[in-house]
């Protein structure tokens, strides 16, 4: 039975990448697209559709299927049949990497945040169209993510959320082989190439459970495709291709930043391009698809207004008075805080929380309890990387030099200062250490002459490993299938006065005591699910709560 699901799901990931990379076709280059680089650009422009439909419309199946429909009808339209890039693809590996991949999506464990916010956020998307003052539900949705916005049109019938995760496994699939394509593809190498193989041999030996990392996995794949076109901008003389580079540079960087704020400073790295190419750049952003992010960004933020109050939080000057509105949604920032340099974890028996922050105290305490971890992951960047190299012969002359160095160490520097002070989890910082060991490493790598051979032999090793690890974890799952692991949580009325429009649940901790920790949150309780206690109006068909 696993095997047909499998066959099915195979299928379906083929019609989903078509139907993505048809949107991405809408935006116009003058570079050469790829197939894999039209679904990162397909992602963005469906996420905005979708923001956009549900400011009107609750998103159900029927959305979902005509999305979907449009793009593959975008794809077709947009190009030949006979002349598709996809056509070209004939390298067997792509379909070996694709099939070693597989196991990652069978049988998946939650991570922390899928039943704490991911699924009830999406359940809201499809119980209720826009909800003015979503945040009020719980502190969690006070910074949205652009990207669980994408979970809602993944749904199946009964509110079925095995393939809530797909969006996050097919970003990770696909950068996974747009990287093997754009090192395979041509015989002489760049310095980007390099850059994507540190990354590549990265994620694929760290990211094998996808569903554990949440939306840090697409935030950081957008931060890495901002920093590689920015390395490619670098590379080109032409003033055309620069331009289409800046511009990539610019889109996957807001739209990281719109899935996390912890990638904040990726939006560096086309301001440096901006003063820099003056010149060059001046006008180009009054170009129509420059308007199209200008859309997107404001988009989000009125989303953001409507689900807090607040235009751009955390900042409490771009807070109205609006009824939704609540203080304590600001003073989530410092909860966060503390939260990130993990006073939890070492420092709450020790010392006070202002104490914790006051002067650095948080630094001896927060290495203390990250230094291991860290160091692992950095050794899974590096030890890979001199692998690689001891396999590779020796340049008698090297050409490859990195330009604009000095916009790369200006991002790494503020990026790992911007890390420190608000947010320092690994995690929320992938990109940098990604970027930190390449430019260290840079030099090593373009005085080897590069071996497709062994690249080709490195990439599907470290495929098969990833696939091997998770096959081991199904042989100790007792049913495997496509989805995720769920949690049976039981649920109670969170008992309120004041509200007759519609109820609110809370998890039933008592009788949930069997699921541990994850007892305590929503998973797919009944919606509206909600500890706080909330005072619930319409007015004109929309949904507004306040605390």
């Amino acid at each position: 039975m696993i095997f047909f699901q499998i066959l099915i799901f195979t299928a379906g990931i083929v019609l989903l990448s078509l139907s993505i990379s048809g949107y991405g076709r809408l935006i116009n280059l003058t570079i050469k697209k790829n197939f894999f680089l039209e679904i990162f650009l397909g992602f963005i422009l469906i996420t905005f559709l979708i923001t956009i439909v549900h400011f009107f419309f609750k998103i159900n199946l029927i959305i979902s299927v005509l999305i979907f429909t449009l793009g593959i009808l975008l794809f077709f339209f947009k190009g030949k049949f006979s002349q598709l890039r996809l056509s070209k693809i004939t390298d067997i590996n792509y379909l070996v990497i694709f099939l070693f991949l597989i196991p990652i999506f069978l049988s998946q464990k939650y991570h922390e945040d899928f039943g704490y916010y991911h699924l009830p956020y999406a359940i809201g998307f499809i119980e209720e169209k826009i909800i003015f003052g979503f945040a009020n539900i719980d502190q969690s949705y006070v910074y949205n993510s652009i990207w669980l916005n994408l979970y809602s049109i993944f749904f199946l019938s009964d509110k079925n959320f095995d393939f809530l995760t797909l969006p996050s496994f097919l970003i990770y699939l696909n950068f996974i082989l747009f990287s093997y394509h754009q090192i395979i593809s041509k015989n002489e190498k760049t310095i980007s190439d390099y850059f994507l193989l540190t990354a590549v041999f990265y994620f694929i030996l760290k990211f094998t459970r996808i569903s554990e990392f949440g939306v840090d996995l697409p935030a950081t794949i957008f931060s890495v495709l901002s920093i590689y076109h920015f390395i490619k901008f670098s590379e080109i003389d032409f003033k055309k291709e620069r331009k289409e580079y800046f511009f990539l540079t610019l889109i996957f960087s807001i739209f990281a930043i719109m899935i996390k704020l912890s990638t904040i400073p990726v939006i560096l790295l086309p301001v440096f391009l901006y003063l820099k190419y003056f010149k060059d750049l001046n006008f180009e952003i009054f170009k129509l698809k420059f308007l199209f992010i200008y859309f997107l960004f404001i988009t989000f933020f009125i989303q953001q207004f409507i689900f807090t109050g607040c235009i751009f939080f955390p900042s409490n000057s771009t807070c109205l008075n609006v009824s939704w509105f609540s203080e304590d949604n600001i003073n989530i920032s410092n909860r966060l805080e503390l939260i990130n340099k993990s006073y939890s974890s070492v420092g709450k028996n020790i010392i006070t929380p202002e104490e914790y922050l006051k002067n650095f105290n948080w630094f001896g305490y927060w290495l203390k309890r990250n230094f291991i971890e860290i160091l692992e992951h950095l050794l899974t960047i590096i030890l890979p990387i001199f692998l690689f190299l001891f396999f590779q012969k020796k340049k008698i002359k090297n050409k490859l030099i990195l330009n604009n160095k000095l916009g790369l160490y200006f991002f790494l520097i503020l990026g790992l200062l911007f890390w420190l002070n608000f947010s320092p989890v690994y995690r929320f910082a992938i990109y940098l250490f990604l970027t930190l060991i390449f430019v260290l490493l840079i030099g090593k790598l373009t005085s080897r002459v590069f071996s497709k051979k062994v690249f080709i032999i490195f990439i599907i090793s470290f495929v098969f490993f990833s696939s091997l690890k998770n096959i081991i974890r199904l042989t100790k799952v007792d049913k495997v299938f496509l989805g995720v692991i769920k949690i049976d949580n039981r649920y109670i009325l969170n008992d309120q006065k004041y509200n007759q429009i519609r109820k609110v649940y809370k998890p039933d901790t008592r009788r949930n005591l069997k699921n541990g920790w994850q007892g305590r949150l929503c998973w797919n309780t009944p919606f509206i699910c909600s500890y706080n206690k909330l005072e619930l109006k319409k007015k004109n068909g929309y949904l507004i709560i306040n605390k």
